[in-house]
């Protein structure tokens, strides 16, 4: 004996069918969306006269910078600002120092003063961008001035989207 299944019954199970399949491309959809960019780690060593970051780019996001004096005499900061210019070509005071009030820099974090041989870290919100590592400190040194920045203290640091 043939069995027949009612059009109700058939309309059930494909709206059944149906519902089903369209959890499972939502659920598809949220597992594959491209995840928000992981939170980066950058270690810095400062010593005289260099910035050397561990890598050179990071994705936006929250950044944490790691900062090192490795000196041998000098105590150094980490200065990082967002522009459109070559490291090398920041607007310097008279004294040397990059002018953290010129237009075209605009400085979104510090690490003061370091010890040689101390670390401090500091996280800050990077969005994509330029932006230039450098030690903005000026000591005298044997009646002179020394200009961190002047004296070679910068690079140039990507942050991409």
């Amino acid at each position: 004996m043939v069995k027949t299944r009612s059009p109700i019954m058939g309309a059930m199970v494909l709206a059944t069918l149906v519902l089903a399949g369209a959890s499972v491309s939502a659920q598809e959809a949220e597992s594959s969306s491209e995840p928000a960019p992981a939170d980066a780690i950058v270690n810095v060593t400062l010593q005289e006269f260099a910035v050397i970051p561990d890598t050179l780019s990071v994705p936006a996001g929250d950044i944490t910078f790691n900062a090192t004096n490795i000196g041998p005499m000098d105590a150094h900061e980490l200065v990082i600002v967002r522009t459109d210019l070559p490291a090398s070509d920041l607007p310097t005071r008279e004294d040397g120092a990059f002018d953290e009030d010129a237009d075209g820099a605009e400085v979104i974090g510090e690490i003061e003063e370091l010890a040689v041989g101390a670390t401090e870290s500091g996280t800050w919100a990077l969005e994509p961008g330029h932006y230039v590592l450098l030690c903005n400190l000026v000591q005298m040194e044997d009646g002179e001035s020394e200009a961190h920045y002047q004296m070679g203290m910068w690079i140039d640091f990507e942050v991409t989207a």
